[in-house]
């Protein structure tokens, strides 16, 4: 505790205008920063959290520990792992344990982006397994043992008629309520309006300062901080059980035989609408084959065809306290070029505090959104699957696949696809969440994130992009969460602005997963493998001969001020064009690391490897350069089959071969030089 003295002028003092000046002492408690606090029973360890990983080691890194000890870097590196490790002594509520644990390690960054990436690579995943990824995120990734089965219904579907299917979509929308009561059990009816009333002003703040301590709108800041504490009482498990029971309503071979049950039913399906049923949780509805306009919402709709427009709540639930409130909402168009355009904030597939789904399985379909819409949840989980076509997904802010307290996910399965947004869109974790945008199709894709607001730095011809794979924090107040961008192959083209493409903010940890393909990447600013303030980043690519560009700078495996970044390309002849402070580079006590594994590379712009200064803290930073494969690579200024060190401190290396997990110690000494 610490007393203050101010003094108070009657200028300040609206209840007493003509009080004279006086002095004042009150006492306040301090912490480092608002909403920290020391952990009572100290911090777990990396080995505690996950041991199943505690000797898992990538190829990398014993080279670049022998290297550390043989440039007689160790006591500096030494201590820049310390000031790492105590950036997470006062976590705030919303850190994550997933977080904490590749920020305490660059060496495990790689194995745990995998670990996201992996179960994606060979079969497009099921609902329930994008649910037990978001568990794992979110929930479990510190636990040794799985969340407890959700409670199974008794209610049941296989050989009933039509009623009988509405009877059990019915069931399930009151097993996903149930669930949806315990995840909000703490709030009462006052704070859930609290929320609603104040959440648009907080997401205003983000956009326009980013760090919310920065707003000069001083109530504004009060009822964002309040209403980040109040979002800290959902109940996560809980919403994830509501998510189980509501994925129920979209499984396959429910829709399947809910078809089979409406054709049995002798119903002239030329009709609008053919099957409704009101229900304590919202309206169920079955439409027909034909061209529909939805106005009406919906907590189920099942459209069997036709090019649909929908206009209505689009699978996002209507979290309005009382007994107004649909917590779940879902929605299946089976059939149909179908435009989807939702003029509300938190729509189309969100989730709104509770659980919207929406699942389109044929056409070329379009999605148009303003705020928080496909594949979004907002202390909920919202989750968008298009099953094929050639598809266009537009929007503004906070689109396509972003989770705050809660989770958002796009899945596209099949189709060359374009996605479009202006900030904050393509797997974004903002506090308390986890955004993916995942697209396992083959073909090529585009996406694309900036155009709505000028870099906050005030260069010209920059624009902003916080998004494509990125963990963002609300600085000084909450930590970030996880963003990831996964695609599975095809020629893509990822272009974002500033803070963009596989990194985080503020304890934030975001990641971009290309399988695949010749890529182009266009960033500005902080971008493909970037982290700022206290975060973890990861970009890997495994293939193709891809493009690496920048508007302007800050590109391409970049860590500054207390925070590791790891960059990998696997293979191809690629291209790399930077600018200052990129391909490799740390400062302020950051860590970078960055692999380009094979191929006849051109480095453009910009010297590689490049560190400090550290002015912010002190101590040093470091960035490990490797250019691996034994190709002739192309460098503004650095040769070919060398080591090269440097302070304040930088380990460049260029090898003749392929990187081997053990090199020898006479090659290492062979290639290594030192740059004063």
């Amino acid at each position: 505790m610490s007393r203050f003295v101010v003094l108070r002028v009657p200028c300040h003092d609206p209840d007493n205008p003509d009080a004279p000046k006086r002095l004042e002492s009150f006492d306040v408690e301090l912490a480092p920063y608002p909403r920290t606090a020391a952990e009572p029973d100290g911090m777990p360890d990396n080995d505690a959290i996950r041991p199943d990983l505690a000797d898992h080691a990538p190829p990398y890194q014993s080279i670049c520990r022998r290297l550390i000890d043989k440039t007689e870097l160790t006591a500096d590196c030494t201590d820049l792992w310390e000031r790492i490790e105590r950036c997470q002594q006062l976590p705030d509520p919303d850190r994550l344990p997933i977080m904490r644990y590749v920020h305490r390690d660059p060496f495990k960054l790689e194995a745990v982006t995998r670990e996201i990436a992996s179960p994606y690579l060979q079969d497009s995943p099921s609902i329930d397994q994008l649910l037990d990824q978001v568990e794992h995120v979110l929930v479990t990734f510190d636990r040794a043992d799985p969340l407890p089965p959700p409670v199974v219904l008794t209610a049941t579907y296989v050989g009933a008629d039509l009623e009988g299917h509405l009877d059990y979509i019915a069931a399930l929308l009151a097993g996903a309520a149930e669930a949806r009561q315990r995840a909000f059990a703490k709030l009462s009816d006052d704070e859930q309006q609290f929320i609603i009333d104040h959440r648009d002003a907080l997401l205003d703040a983000f956009v326009e300062y980013k760090m919310l301590s920065y707003d000069d709108d001083y109530d504004r800041q009060v009822n964002s901080v309040r209403l980040l504490d109040l979002a800290g009482k959902v109940n996560i498990e809980a919403l994830l059980d509501q998510a189980r029971t509501a994925a129920g309503l979209v499984d396959p071979d429910f829709v399947d035989s809910l078809v089979q049950a409406v054709e049995a039913a002798d119903i002239d399906l030329s009709q609008a609408i053919v099957a409704e049923r009101d229900t304590p949780h919202g309206k169920i509805a079955i439409a027909g084959v034909v061209r529909n306009r939805h106005d009406k919402h919906y907590a189920a709709l099942y459209d069997l065809g036709g090019d649909d427009l929908y206009a209505n709540n689009q699978a996002a639930p209507m979290p309005v306290p009382g007994d107004d409130l649909m917590p779940t909402a879902v929605l299946v168009d089976l059939a149909g070029h179908d435009a989807y355009e939702c003029t509300d904030a938190f729509g189309q597939a969100c989730g709104d505090m509770g659980v919207g789904i929406l699942v389109d399985r044929a056409g070329n379909d379009q999605y148009i959104g303003m705020r928080f819409t496909q594949g979004a949840g907002f202390l909920g989980i919202g989750v968008l699957i298009d099953e094929a076509g050639d598809d266009t997904d537009r929007g503004i802010e906070f689109h396509q696949g972003v989770g705050h307290y809660g989770a958002g996910i796009l899945l596209d399965r099949v189709g060359a696809d374009r996605y479009e947004g202006h900030l904050s869109c393509q797997g974004v974790g903002l506090p308390g969440g986890y955004g993916l945008i995942l697209d396992t199709g083959n073909e090529g894709d585009a996406y694309y994130c900036k155009g709505n607001e000028r870099s906050g730095y005030g260069t010209s011809g920059v624009f902003e992009g916080w998004g494509q794979g990125a963990g963002m924090g609300y600085r000084n107040y909450a930590s970030g969460g996880v963003g990831a961008l996964i695609d599975t192959g095809g020629n893509d083209r990822i272009e974002g602005g500033n803070f963009s493409q596989g990194g985080g903010y503020f304890y934030g940890f975001g990641l971009v997963f290309n399988s695949g393909g010749n890529d182009e990447y266009i960033g500005s600013r902080y971008n493909q493998g970037f982290t700022a303030h206290q975060a973890a980043g990861a970009f890997i690519d495994t293939g193709g001969n891809d493009i690496y560009r920048t508007r302007y700078a800050v590109a391409q495996g970049l860590s500054w001020d207390e925070t590791v970044t790891l960059f990998i390309d696997e293979s191809g002849d690629d291209t790399y064009e930077g600018g200052s402070f990129s391909q490799g580079a740390s400062a302020m006590n950051g860590i970078a690391l960055f692999f380009d594994l094979a191929g006849r590379d051109t480095y453009l712009y910009c010297d590689q490897a490049r560190a400090g200064g550290n002015h912010y803290h002190g101590g040093t930073s470091l960035s490990f350069f490797v250019d691996a494969g034994g190709d002739e690579d192309t460098y503004p200024s650095k040769p070919n089959n060398r080591i090269l060190s440097g302070k304040e401190h930088f380990i460049f290396i260029d090898l003749p071969t392929a990187l081997p997990e053990d090199i020898d110690d006479a090659e290492l000494d062979r290639l290594l030089a030192t740059e004063e």
